[in-house]
């Protein structure tokens, strides 16, 4: 369960599901004059040349270029005069139907992509974010607005069997697709982008027996209170989504296959996440579903007698692998078999120990709502459980007695002290760990906490992604 710093901060938003701070978009005269200020404070201050989609009368253009004066502007949109009106105050305004045109007709190089509210009126949104990954400057940013369809208000006409749509809001007539944090985050994954809930606008459910029946309905799925509050207050979705490089898929290298080994307690949640990931159709994955396992050791042995192949990925059951990554992970598993590295545990975001002995974070995941990028790492001192590679060769193997937590972490410390330096490998390699979890630890970690420290009674402390387990105050937040 990764605790990132925006991860560590977003947790305020689930501290108290009573007392809860209302905030709506400000009213529009209409459609097209709207000015959305969260999408206008997302957008990155340094952008050069920016392509908005959907810019209506380009009255957010205005407004950047206004407080941001060397900025290169330029809009599509459909609605005539809205793009006449536009023309005025833009650098260029092209008019197309998305559904239709050739993007690439547009131009190149674009270091920021902004899109409010337009994907969910598109046929098929996630070819237009293909497009625009191709058409976008290597370090590109797209910045987006889109509406949470999982908001109580739908729910509510979901539940009374009167889906009626409305001139404009959530269930707008024009609104051809719908999305909700996690769907989003799957499309933007799948087409090449890196998204993170960057801000949002909130209705929140108010406190009544159908928010208490459904909050009651969602606990009966497995989702917490605050997270099932969370989402079902969430009315529009800010994300910021950065370019995802995959120049390392170019290079030549042999791939490994794998088999995944998921220990599976939520058949909802192994559908929705491993079972349609792209990243594991790819490759043609081999899934190994573990049932009634004790431990992720326990687990990690019965589905390793069943696996085809030398490397195991042991994944959580809510993790998605998304279009490439597969053949990624196919190419790192053979460039680390080629050096000799396939005796070492393998993570996807962890914790890295510096020369100087501080610690950085390493690899990269988007966890929940929030985005865990940094750099790969072959010095790790911890990694996060959601997914684990080990090969057959492995000088390593994970530890029943630590249960299921903190089992990866211990691979690492088990590597460490064969080759007395820090040497667990991890991955820049984004994978969507698509968890409910409400960011409380359970018991559970902290149990596993206390046998870690039994196992090395040499050590004072072991860092981890959720904070630094210490033996004077027993876990502290890792500065």
């Amino acid at each position: 369960m990764i605790l990132a710093p925006a991860a560590r901060r977003e947790r305020n938003a689930f501290e108290s599901p009573i007392a809860r701070i209302h905030v709506k978009r400000p009213p529009m005269s209409s459609y097209y004059d709207g000015l959305n200020l969260k999408l206008l404070s997302a957008i990155p201050d340094d952008a050069k040349r920016v392509l908005e989609l959907g810019c209506a009368n380009g009255r957010l253009g205005r407004r950047f270029k206004e407080l941001h004066p060397g900025v290169h502007w330029l809009g599509v949109e459909l609605n005539p005069s809205a793009a006449e009106d536009a023309s005025r105050v833009l650098d260029k305004v092209v008019m197309l139907d998305l559904d239709q045109a050739d993007l690439s007709t547009v131009g190149q190089d674009f270091d920021v992509i902004v899109i409010g509210d337009l994907l969910e009126h598109l046929k098929s949104p996630g070819e237009t974010l293909s497009a625009l990954y191709d058409l976008s400057a290597p370090n590109a940013t797209i910045v987006c607005c889109l509406p949470n369809m999982a908001h109580l208000s739908v729910i509510e006409r979901m539940v009374s069997g009167d889906i009626s749509y409305d001139q404009m809001g959530l269930l707008d007539q024009t609104h051809t697709r719908f999305f909700s944090a996690s769907s989003a985050f799957k499309t933007f994954l799948d087409n090449g982008w890196l998204p993170h809930l960057q801000d949002q606008y909130r209705v929140e459910a108010a406190q009544s027996e159908f928010t208490n029946c459904i909050v009651q309905a969602a606990m009966s799925l497995g989702v917490p209170a605050n997270t099932a509050l969370f989402n079902l207050g969430m009315y529009q979705m800010i994300l910021v989504c950065r370019k995802w490089s995959m120049q390392f898929l170019s290079t030549p290298s042999v791939s490994e296959a794998f088999s995944v080994i998921v220990p599976v307690t939520n058949h909802r949640q192994l559908e929705l996440n491993i079972s349609r990931s792209p990243g594991l159709k790819e490759v043609n994955a081999e899934i190994i579903q573990v049932e009634g396992a004790g431990s992720a050791a326990e687990a990690f042995e019965i589905g390793s007698r069943k696996a085809t192949h030398a490397w195991r990925v042991m994944a959580h059951q809510d993790v998605y692998f998304p279009a490439s990554s597969g053949y990624a992970l196919a190419k790192h598993l053979g460039i680390l078999t080629q050096s000799g590295a396939n005796v070492l545990p393998v993570g996807f975001a962890g914790l890295e120990k510096l020369s100087d002995g501080k610690l950085r974070y390493a690899g990269a995941v988007v966890d929940r709502t929030s985005l865990f990028s940094h750099q790969a790492s072959g010095a790790a001192v911890s990694m996060d459980e959601f997914a684990v590679a080990l090969h057959r060769d492995a000088a390593v193997k994970p530890d029943r007695s630590l249960g299921w937590h903190l089992w990866a972490t211990d691979l690492c410390l088990q590597a460490e002290r064969l080759a007395r330096r820090p040497i667990g490998q991890i991955l820049d390699l984004p994978l969507f760990h698509n968890s409910t979890n409400d960011y409380q630890l359970p018991d559970g970690f902290r149990e596993s906490g206390q046998r870690l420290l039994e196992k090395y009674p040499d050590l004072m402390s072991i860092p981890t992604l959720c904070g630094l387990i210490d033996r004077k105050t027993a876990l502290a937040e890792m500065a």
